[in-house]
């Protein structure tokens, strides 16, 4: 039961707002109903009492309790003249709602005669025509509702009048289905519709701060430099936004410290290496000598990777690239007479930066050919999107290294040796420039044995101008 709740509470903070008004004011609405009740309980009765009161005084100017044929001088009336006084409530204190209704005769009477009666309410009641209780249906007016009173005054010789009267209700002559249609509208559908409006203000100027901080949020991942948040709305939001703009600055600035680091670090290494070639050069024997030049060729390597890492992060401009012609340059500086690269597809004219999408793809094509054989390029565009997808026959990749692959020094092969595997910044440098360009980096083994990876880049946007 639980679970089947938590399917139906809606996902968005709007729903469950307006989910929570709705039913609020519902549930206080019924909670409410008792004095509404109590109301018109009253409002249903008070026309036959008055005429009743009406009634009963033009029978006070006729009544001769010593001539009993008398008696009988109205229809639904029945009299009876009493010596003493008749009991009010048997065992007990007339309740809230006839003291009204004695109050209420009372006065009536005083109105109609002119002199103060003492009066008792013996018992009053709501019946159908049939004589059985309605008094929930007849507030609401689906069934005719008749008041019976049973009461008792004193006359003035000291006689008590008993009477027993009946009066139809006080009502519209309106359908019963026309006024409960009326009641519902008036006081169910228009307080919701209330509610549901309340609901939309308070959405639109409390919550639209909200979202926006959630989207600044999400979209922060992709673009550390997008402006920052705007700081307004309520005092906690107002908080959360500064919160963020904070933390947006604090990351900002560590990876700026962490690039210029390692950028200071590669550039500094490059004295000493030099001096290191020079060394190697009064080193007699040629076997150490070799072992050393190539450490020193390596260490370049390396240094060189970093540097093009951190450089694929920059902001650079875009321009109108020839895809097709681009990929055709690649593939003729790459291909060789057992990979011939073969290119499948069009994809026209679109704006990226040249030079660092030649980059990204010059490192995919690189690793293809360096681990698969059969290599082929497969190119599509549509009015959204450039879709590249590089395939391979080759091992491919382990499913479980599939997340964690295109990140910074992750490597699928465990050599070191730079001819079967590289330092695991090849991929991280082709997902950066592709998401710097708004795309994706998607990398998937195939069924048949090994891999694709696919470079989607949005036609729409130049994330790059930014």
């Amino acid at each position: 039961m639980r679970r089947f709740l938590q399917r139906l509470w809606p996902k968005t903070l709007f729903a469950q707002l307006l989910v929570i008004m709705v039913f609020g004011v519902l549930g206080i609405q019924l909670a409410s109903s008792s004095i509404w009740f109590d109301v018109r309980f009253a409002q249903v009765l008070e026309a036959p009492v008055r005429l009743m009161a009406r009634d009963t005084a033009a029978i006070i100017e006729q009544i001769d309790c010593r001539a009993p044929e008398q008696l009988q001088v109205r229809t639904h009336y029945q009299l009876r003249c009493l010596s003493d006084a008749p009991p009010r409530v048997p065992g007990g204190e007339p309740s809230r709602a006839q003291r009204r209704i004695e109050l209420l005769l009372g006065q009536a009477l005083r109105i109609e005669t002119g002199r103060d009666y003492p009066l008792r309410l013996l018992s009053a009641t709501l019946t159908d025509t049939q004589g059985q209780p309605i008094v929930w249906h007849s507030l609401f007016g689906l069934r005719t509702a008749q008041a019976h009173l049973r009461f008792a005054l004193q006359l003035p010789d000291q006689r008590w009048l008993h009477v027993e009267a009946q009066e139809m209700q006080g009502w519209s002559g309106e359908s019963a289905w026309v006024l409960i249609a009326d009641y519902l509208l008036r006081v169910y559908a228009l307080r919701i519709l209330a509610v549901l409006v309340i609901c939309l203000v308070a959405v639109r100027l409390c919550l639209r701060p909200l979202k926006r901080l959630g989207e600044a949020a999400m979209a922060l991942g992709d673009n550390l430099e997008q402006p920052p948040l705007t700081i307004e709305g309520s005092q906690e939001v107002r908080q959360a936004a500064l919160a963020f703009n904070s933390m947006q600055q604090r990351l900002k600035a560590m990876l700026d410290d962490q690039a210029y680091f390692l950028a200071a670090v590669s550039h500094d290494l490059r004295t000493p290496l030099t001096r290191m070639r020079l060394l190697i050069e009064r080193v007699s024997e040629e076997r150490p000598r070799e072992r050393l030049r190539h450490n020193i060729v390596e260490m370049e390597r390396m240094i060189a990777q970093v540097l093009d890492y951190l450089q694929s992060a920059d902001k650079h401009t875009v321009q109108p690239v020839d895809i097709d012609e681009l990929l055709a340059r690649l593939c003729d500086e790459l291909c060789s007479a057992e990979e011939p690269l073969p290119v499948s597809g069009r994809g026209g004219v679109v704006q990226v930066n040249e030079l660092l999408l030649q980059r990204c793809l010059q490192n995919l094509l690189s690793n293809a050919l360096r681990y698969a054989r059969q290599v082929s390029l497969n190119v599509q565009s549509d009015d959204q999107h450039l879709h590249i997808e590089i395939l391979d026959r080759g091992p491919g990749i382990a499913e479980q290294q599939l997340p964690t692959i295109t990140d910074p020094f992750v490597r699928g092969e465990a050599s070191r040796n730079q001819r079967s595997g590289g330092y695991g910044l090849g991929l991280s440098i082709a997902k950066r420039i592709a998401m710097l360009h708004g795309g994706r980096l998607m990398l998937r083994n195939r069924q048949a044995g090994g891999l694709s990876v696919s470079v989607l880049l949005p036609l729409h946007e130049a994330a790059l101008n930014q």
